[in-house]
């Protein structure tokens, strides 16, 4: 499992296009406000995973795993 997660990525969780852009510029954000300035690109397309999943969404992320439907 990667430690960063990109817009494509939650796009194809199910998460619509821009719901994933927010939840990756709010990651990003308290990135910041922790003091690593590196994340302050607003270029920058992906956001840790470990902050996504705990801080924001509160649930991990299966990467695209199956869910038990066949």
């Amino acid at each position: 499992m990667k430690a960063t997660v990109s817009k494509e990525e939650l796009v194809s969780l199910g998460f619509k296009p821009n719901q994933a852009k927010t939840i990756l510029h709010d990651a990003r954000q308290i990135m910041v406000k922790r003091g690593k300035t590196f994340w302050a690109n607003p270029r920058l397309q992906v956001a840790p995973r470990a902050i996504i999943e705990k801080v924001i969404l509160g649930f991990p992320l299966n990467g695209g795993e199956s869910h038990g439907k066949d």
